[in-house]
């Protein structure tokens, strides 16, 4: 296949439009992805002389990769709304609050743990419309309130919402799936790490930084190293959600040993009044809606855990989950520039996928809540669910077949040659190609659906691992989730900002930046190593 400069032109056409449209002329996802499907058959048909058959071909595996993804994303929006609709998620919200008056700690809890987890099971703005107004309600300053999420739930995006953009990721790049999210659990460690320490100086700055490193660290390094460990037994569907609970239940622990014995305990425990670094008084308790106690509210995520647990460890039941399966054959198709792509297989486990998974989690839990006398009204669990999903539908099926389009037309190829032009210092830039992802499309997994088979192709003509490569890309898309417009905007319109996006991404985007770049510096060094 020619690889000429007016074709490496043409072929960044697409992703141009949609930086445009998303960006410049705010069109919503569904818009955009569908008009920048068009333009992608378009091109790929007149210009780099892909069959119609072909095209049909590539559109049938983008609708199959995305029933991949999307089984993830109906269910687990289901199980949410389950926790939403019975009050159990303000439940666990207000039980946090009160548990502690020291600010550092209810910062750590709320606006760290918490937040996280909410990003590990449901994502799609959830942990930032939640905690905010907690936050906000706490005393803590609309700046802080607003930014606090926006950077702490960032670090769990690339296998959060139940490794949604991790799926995505996967089935367009065929990458190992045990390897990558290894890899992706790695790079998560940092940046848990990383993100926990930025929130605490969002706070307060560096001056009190010392007082509460003990704390600030050992949250962030629980949340890390335990999803390590559920992603090396195969969980990486729960990682994030796992690892942020562990975490919560030690932020959880370190308040009561603030109320038991008080600060100190050799560095551990924050050592600051509970006063500084907070500029407003504290606002008076949000009300209690939930009759919940703490254990019962979290009845819908216990839930999944066990199920998730028996699927894993009792072998015969795993077998059984698995047997069921659509496969779908797609064959090779050439263009007339000769560019080639070989046959492929679609298979999808019905019952033993982790969608489905999610979906008997939801079941349960709505029953267990009715027989508890919470129960879910189901006309509500539908709207609500379909309200968030239906947009995200469209737009997954769009960008999947606009990235489908240009690898069976061979535009990831040339775009892709012209990143190695790069050279070594590629893996340092890979994760900015993540951020600049999430910013056009909003979303992480949107941004691997686009630039996932980009990045792992520059890679193996690099010579350098995919597998890497593809994990600095979600890693990168990841953080940029703390200043996508559609999360800043909800930031602000639940905090009394609204108007002053500007401002709250300034403040973001220092922190983005400088992560950004650890990640790219990681990458670097770890290529050069191995």
């Amino acid at each position: 296949m020619p690889v000429d400069p007016w074709h490496v032109g043409v072929a960044g056409l697409p992703l141009v439009f949609l930086l445009v449209v998303l960006l410049g002329l705010r069109w919503p996802g569904p818009r955009a992805g569908v008009a920048a499907l068009g333009l992608t058959a378009l091109l790929a048909v007149t210009v780099f002389g892909l069959p119609i058959l072909g095209a049909a071909t590539a559109l049938g595996r983008a609708v199959a990769l995305s029933v991949d993804v999307l089984y993830i994303i109906w269910t687990a929006l289901a199980l949410y709304q389950i926790a939403e609709l019975t009050g159990a998620i303000r439940g666990i919200g207000e039980a946090i609050a009160r548990l502690t008056e020291d600010n550092v700690l209810q910062l750590l809890i709320i606006g760290f743990a918490f937040t996280s987890f909410l990003q590990g099971v449901e994502g799609f703005g959830v942990p930032v419309a939640v905690t905010a107004p907690l936050l906000l309600g706490l005393g803590f300053r609309p700046l802080e309130a607003a930014a606090v999420p926006l950077v702490a739930h960032s670090w769990a995006v690339g296998l959060g919402t139940l490794a949604t953009a991790f799926q995505a990721l996967r089935v367009v790049t065929g990458l190992p799936a045990r390897e990558l999210a290894l890899d992706i659990a790695i790079l998560g460690g940092v940046t848990a790490l990383s993100t926990g320490f930025a929130v605490t100086h969002i706070h307060a700055g560096w001056r009190p930084m010392r007082r509460v490193f003990g704390a600030t660290a050992l949250m962030g390094l629980t949340m890390g190293l335990v999803q390590l460990l559920v992603v090396w037994t195969g969980n990486w569907t729960i990682g994030t959600s796992v690892a942020s609970m562990v975490a919560l239940a030690v932020g959880l622990q370190l308040a009561r040993w603030t109320r038991r014995y008080g600060a100190g305990l050799g560095g551990l425990l924050p050592q600051w009044p509970p006063s500084e670094g907070r500029r407003e008084p504290p606002r008076p308790p949000v009300p209690a809606v939930s009759r919940m106690s703490f254990h019962l509210a979290f009845l819908p995520y216990y839930v999944l855990l066990v199920l998730v647990g028996l699927t894993t460890f009792i072998a015969p039941l795993h077998a059984v989950l698995s047997a069921v399966r659509i496969t779908i054959e797609f064959p090779a198709t050439v263009t007339s520039l000769g560019w080639t792509t070989d046959r492929a297989r679609s298979a999808l486990p019905i019952l033993g996928h982790p969608g489905a998974l999610i979906l008997y989690a939801a079941a349960v839990s709505a029953l267990l809540f009715a027989r508890l006398g919470h129960r879910p009204p189901l006309s509500a669990l539908w709207r609500h669910t379909a309200r968030q999903a239906v947009p995200t539908t469209i737009t997954i099926l769009a960008l999947v077949g606009v990235a489908m389009l240009m690898v069976h037309s061979g535009m990831t190829y040339l775009l892709a040659s012209g990143l190695a032009r790069a050279g070594g210092i590629f893996p340092f830039l890979a994760p900015f190609i993540g951020v600049l992802g999430a910013v056009i499309t909003g979303s992480n997994t949107n941004s691997n659906v686009l630039f996932g088979a980009l990045q792992r192709d520059a890679a193996i003509l690099l010579r350098l691992d995919p597998v890497l490569i593809g994990a600095l890309q979600t890693a990168g898309a990841s953080l940029g989730s703390m200043v996508t417009p559609a999360k800043v905007v909800l930031a602000t319109a639940t905090t009394g900002l609204a108007g002053q996006e500007g401002l709250v991404m300034r403040v973001t985007g220092r922190y983005l930046l400088v992560l950004t770049t650890l990640l790219g510096l990681i990458g670097l060094g770890w290529s050069l190593l191995w």
